[in-house]
């Protein structure tokens, strides 16, 4: 079912969604700017790597995005390993958190689309 245009917050709502999506570039950019510092820095940058998908993982599902918050939650999930290895991450690991970045990313455009779609834009 369409959403009810003359609901004001049925309104507020789609508009807070819309800027969390808009948002969605400056969100990834960070895991991509904490995951190279990790690269120039090592694992003193985990916490803040691990900090960054958190707040993805929840403010996903706050705003309606699920699969924003489950790859989210996955990508801190492998920074959590990481922590616990405490060593510095091998290159294998770093590919992975590259493609837990990517998987990100995809969700964020998979959301925008299927948002944009459901307003018919």
């Amino acid at each position: 079912m369409p959403p009810d245009s003359s609901d004001p917050l049925a309104q507020q709502l789609r508009q807070l969604r819309r800027e969390y999506l808009r948002d969605s570039i400056s969100r990834v950019e960070e895991l991509r700017r904490l995951r190279s510092r990790l690269a120039q820095e090592g694992p003193v940058v985990l916490p803040d790597l691990r900090q960054a998908f958190h707040r993805l993982a929840g403010s996903g599902g706050s705003y309606g995005f699920p699969d924003v918050s489950a790859r989210s939650r996955d990508g801190e999930h492998l920074v959590v390993n990481l922590q616990s290895a405490g060593t510095n991450p091998s290159a294998a690991d770093m590919a992975s958190l590259d493609q837990a970045i990517e998987s990100v990313a995809g969700a964020f455009a998979d959301a925008a689309r299927t948002f944009d779609s459901s307003l018919g834009s």
